[in-house]
Parts: C-alpha cells; sequence; structure tokens
C-alpha cells in the first residue's frame, strides 16, 4: 500500500518548516502528520479520505484474489475448495490430484479426475486406484504429520468413482462465506481507524468516510454474490455436458490430531500467557477457533498464522507499542509460531489492559476482550449502544458477566463476530475444564 506516501508534500512543508528531520523523512512521516496545524485540516482529512480508501481497495483485492481461486477450485473440481484458516489444499500435477485437509471438519479427501474417455465408466481395477492415492497419501507424508495425522491406511470401501457436480449446498456455502468476509472487512476497517487516531477529523467526518467505504463494501459484496451464482450455473451446465467423473478417497481425522498440533506449541503459549497474566484457556480457544493450530493458516483478509494476526491493524498495534516499531508486521515473521504467539498474545493484552481498561468483573472483560479480538473495542462499545468506549465500560459494570455475553451476542454489528464469541466461549469453556489441555 502507498497510503502514507500520499502525504509527502505535507511532510516536506513540515520538514522545511524544522518540524521533522529532513534525513529521512518518511521515517518520521507520523511525527510530521501530528504536529500539523488547524490550516493543514482540510488537505490532511483529502489525504486520509485516501489512506483510508486505499486500506480498502487493498482488502478487496485480497478478495478478488480469494473468488478467482474459489472459481477455478468449481471449474475444475465442482467445489469450492481452496486453502483459508480452516482448509489446507495441496495439489499434485504429476498425478493429477486433490488433497483437501478440512480442518474445521475433521476430513481428508484426496481426489483426481478420470480420463474422458474413461469418465463415463466406473474404474474397474479398485487396487490400481487404492494404490494411487497412496502414492498421494506418501508424498504428503510430511504435511499430514506437522498436522498431527497419522498416515491413513486406505480400504476399497472408502474409494468411490462419483459425478462432479456442482451441489446447491455448496453454492449456499461459499455465498455465506462472502457475507461472513464483508463483516470481517468492515471490522478491519473499523480497527484500522480506531487505532489510528486522528486529532483533525470530526467524529462526523469519520462517520461519512467509514459510511461511503461500507457502502462500496456492501456493492461489492452484492456484485460478487451475483457473479459467483452466475460461475455456478455455468459450471452446471459444464459437468452435466461432460459427465466428468473423479475418484475420491475420504478419510475422518483423528480428534486426538487437534491436540498434537496443540501440544507443539504449549511451551509458548504458557509463557506468553504468563508474562501477560492471560489465561491460558482463553489463548488456546482463540488459536483454535482461528486456526485449528495450523502455522501456515492465511484467510482472505489477509490474517497469518495461528492466532491470525493482521500485519497492519493487530500486527503494527503490537509493533507499535510493544516493539517500539511503528510499522505493520510482515507475513514471514507471522508464519512463525513463536513470533505469531507472542503477537496475539501481546494483542489480547492491548485489548484487555488499554483499549477496555477498567471493567471490573474479570469474566466480562475476557468476553469483551474477545469480540474486540475480532472487530475492535469500537464496535464492542457499539454494542452497548455507545461511541466512546468508556461509557460502555461504565454499563458493562451495572451488569453481570452472563447479561454481558447476551448482550453482545444480541448486539455485536457483526453477525460474523457474534458467530465467534459463541465459538470461542464455548471452546474456552472445554479447555478450563482440562487443566493439561490435551482434551480438545
Amino acid at each position: 500500500m502507498k497510503c502514507r506516501h500520499g502525504v509527502l508534500a505535507i511532510a516536506i512543508n513540515l520538514l522545511l518548516m524544522g518540524n521533522v528531520q529532513a534525513n529521512d523523512p518518511f521515517a518520521e512521516l507520523d511525527q510530521a502528520v501530528s504536529e500539523m496545524s488547524a490550516d493543514h485540516s482540510e488537505e490532511f482529512n483529502q489525504w486520509y479520505a485516501q489512506h483510508i480508501e486505499e486500506f480498502n481497495q487493498w482488502q478487496m483485492a485480497n478478495l478478488e484474489k480469494w473468488d478467482k481461486q474459489k472459481n477455478n477450485a468449481l471449474n475444475t473440481w465442482g467445489d469450492t475448495n481452496t486453502d483459508s484458516q480452516d482448509v489446507l489444499v495441496v495439489y499434485d500435477a504429476q498425478q493429477g490430484s486433490r488433497t483437501v485437509i478440512d480442518l474445521e471438519k475433521g476430513e481428508i479427501r484426496i481426489s483426481y479426475k478420470l480420463p474422458e474417455k474413461t469418465a463415463s465408466t466406473p474404474a474397474k481395477e479398485t487396487a490400481a486406484e487404492v494404490a494411487k492415492i497412496d502414492q498421494v497419501i506418501a508424498k504428503n507424508s510430511a504435511l499430514l504429520n506437522e498436522m498431527g495425522i497419522d498416515t491413513p491406511k486406505v480400504t476399497a470401501k472408502q474409494v468411490e468413482v462419483k459425478a462432479i457436480a456442482p451441489a446447491q449446498a455448496e453454492l449456499e456455502k461459499v455465498k455465506q462465506e462472502i457475507k461472513d468476509q464483508t463483516d470481517r472487512q468492515m471490522s478491519q476497517l473499523d480497527i484500522y481507524v480506531e487505532q489510528d487516531e486522528q486529532p483533525m477529523m470530526t467524529d462526523a467526518q469519520k462517520d461519512a468516510l467509514l459510511a461511503r467505504q461500507k457502502q462500496i463494501m456492501k456493492q461489492n459484496e452484492a456484485k460478487r454474490l451475483q457473479q459467483m451464482e452466475q460461475n455456478f450455473a455455468q459450471t452446471q451446465v459444464k459437468f452435466q455436458r461432460s459427465s466428468s467423473r473423479m475418484v475420491e478417497y475420504t478419510s475422518s481425522i483423528p480428534k486426538s490430531a487437534v491436540s498434537d498440533r496443540a501440544k507443539n506449541y504449549m511451551p509458548y503459549i504458557y509463557a506468553e500467557s504468563d508474562k501477560h497474566e492471560l489465561p491460558a484457556p482463553l489463548v488456546l480457544a482463540i488459536m483454535h477457533t482461528e486456526s485449528h493450530f495450523n502455522p501456515k493458516a492465511k484467510s482472505h483478509v489477509p490474517a497469518y498464522g495461528l492466532m491470525q494476526i493482521v500485519p497492519t491493524t493487530a500486527g503494527h498495534d503490537v509493533n507499535k507499542l510493544f516493539r517500539g516499531k511503528d510499522k505493520p508486521m510482515k507475513p514471514s515473521e507471522l508464519y512463525n509460531p513463536k513470533i505469531n504467539i507472542e503477537t496475539g498474545t501481546a494483542y489480547l493484552k492491548i485489548l484487555e489492559g488499554r483499549y477496555l481498561r477498567g471493567i471490573e468483573n474479570e469474566e466480562s472483560a475476557t468476553y469483551a476482550v474477545i469480540a474486540a479480538y475480532n472487530t475492535g473495542s469500537g464496535n464492542v462499545a457499539k454494542a452497548f449502544g455507545e461511541r466512546s468506549v468508556r461509557a460502555a465500560i461504565n454499563k458493562i459494570n451495572t451488569m453481570t458477566p452472563n447479561q454481558v455475553y447476551h448482550h453482545l451476542m444480541a448486539n455485536l454489528p457483526y453477525e460474523e463476530t457474534r458467530n465467534y464469541l459463541e465459538k470461542v466461549n464455548k471452546r474456552m469453556q472445554t479447555y478450563q475444564q482440562h487443566e493439561t489441555y490435551s482434551m480438545i
């Protein structure tokens, strides 16, 4: 993104006035902006509007990539399985196969398309099909082991020849994903603006700016939904005419695989939760919900790694407040489990001790922090009918923890966040019941 470069003219003017050192204008840009006088407010507001627009465009560019990946999967395999924080997809060009490791469903699916000349009849040699699946599994053995999955033993009963036919349920699933993505996109914009305090803008100006960008997001959502429906209909016709078939193997992932993955990171989780005085079950529940303990997880936002850190929001905040670096984090850093857990727990502490400081009941504070991890403290305040987080905290302190939870579930602005709070809370309660966290 080039958002900071858009205010170069203002910064240089200030540099010439002696407000910042001229040897590295971009490194000192934040100081330059903060020292601008009221005379610069109109010019600044124009830049800031562009700054926010560029952030939104960056998010939409990532959604466009996601749509292309979904459509490619749909046109090839008749479904929309692609890499996400819940799913790993591995292609093998040599075998012409695809392996889907669905951590949310707890399922492995290995598929390969039959040649057109044999597509109209079932495969005759079951042993040959099993052998080919075994070859694919052997190639993926290192990844399966990393995911805590023992090498599956393939049986003929687990292998079937099936028509490639996009199901209506697949369309409904991806449409819901698009709607959830818009919610998350709006949440990230709210967090971005919330963390980037700009005293030169009035609340009304900020509201108008956010409203314009959110209208663009909803228009983009409508366009994406329409395009997905068209692509789905075209793909249905395509496969009906070709009668394409594929061989598919399906196997359940043992429930123990989740705890096996979690065990790899327990030393970091204990160390960071102790350092920040956070309950380990909270960190575990968030990590479980965000990535299912997959260190390579990447979402459409994009967010990265075990605790799904967004480099430009949570990552930037932790860099600024804990590391003394006023810049976003790099994806390569966030794929490092130690750094990711360090960053995620530090961000939870920022939410608890800075943005939501003053909530008297520990359980109530935890509910607010979970919601804010997904959508920002400003949207937690909105759930209580307040613009000010401080005013919302005053209301929270008059309520029981149970009342706080149900109020958040009923009033958080985005459905995606309400679902998130429910998932994390349930998992946190499970972890609290098992002190060794061996049961997931």
